[in-house]
């Protein structure tokens, strides 16, 4: 058997996973915040208030690895947690006006690496890749 890892697209996506989150890593500093500090604070404004277990699912981590990017949000005040109203136990994650101001300027600068992401790629070809992606997180989900 012939054991070739530049065939294998785990390989590749590690690599540009890896390169991606450098970046990102290096953007985001400047600003104080982490990658999934960042995936927070743009889930609560496209999606508006949320469980803090919803967030959590959505960033597939565990619950101390949230309670910790939740604790350091609330002290930079880029989040309040207030008790949910149906379920005191749980806890509904608001983003503030300081998380909206800045969300904004992270969009913009990570818009700014996304283009540079795609350069050369066509639009079609950027939405066949993101089905592809897709499809290969959902294989690794079930």
């Amino acid at each position: 058997m012939d054991r070739n890892i530049d065939e294998r697209v785990g390989y590749h996506i590690g690599v540009v996973g890896h390169l991606i989150q450098n970046l990102y890593n290096e953007k985001l500093s400047k600003y104080g915040l982490t990658v999934a500090q960042a995936k927070v604070i743009f889930l609560l404004h496209a999606n508006g208030d949320q469980l803090q277990s919803e967030l959590q699912k959505s960033l597939l981590i565990k619950a101390p690895t949230m309670n910790g990017i939740i604790d350091s949000m609330l002290k930079k005040e880029l989040i309040e947690k207030r008790d949910n109203e149906n379920d005191r136990r749980s806890k509904m994650i608001i983003l503030t006006e300081k998380g909206r101001v800045l969300e904004e300027t992270l969009w913009n600068d990570i818009g700014l690496l996304e283009k540079e992401l795609v350069t050369g790629l066509s639009k079609e070809e950027q939405s066949i890749l993101i089905i592809w992606l897709k499809k290969l997180a959902q294989n690794l989900q079930e």
